[in-house]
């Protein structure tokens, strides 16, 4: 029975990951989410983008949850496609709405984010 949990542990599907990731960023918890990005990652938040080491990313990550709190997050379009798949979802803050984009790969039977946007929501932030 150990074997087979280690296995699921080890064998990540893509929708884990969302499922995973949604629940850290609704948290506001940057060590969950890179618990599940690629060891580098594209980072883009708020116009700035750069690749990054996964200590780096959630370094980044601290600071934005720190300075805009997570009050909901939901998803509202995915797919999964043979080894990609995305996630596009609303991020409601105490100060905005913000859009967050994750992209992920999978690699030897395990998926991780190999890249994350987040971009303010024009259309949301205007009503």
């Amino acid at each position: 029975m150990i074997s087979t949990a280690d296995a699921l542990v080890n064998q990540q599907d893509p929708k884990e990951v969302i499922k995973k990731a949604t629940d850290a960023i609704q948290q506001g918890e940057a060590e969950l989410l890179s618990r599940n990005f690629y060891k580098t990652i594209e980072l883009e938040i708020l116009g700035e983008e750069n690749f990054y080491s996964q200590t780096q990313a959630v370094q980044l990550m601290k600071s934005f949850f720190e300075k805009n709190k997570p009050v909901k997050f939901t998803i509202s379009h995915q797919g999964v496609k043979d080894l990609s798949a995305f996630a596009i979802g609303k991020l409601q803050t105490k100060s905005a709405v913000y859009r967050v984009s994750l992209f992920l790969k999978t690699e030897e039977g395990k998926s991780y984010i190999h890249q994350l946007r987040i971009e303010r929501d024009d259309e949301s932030n205007n009503q």
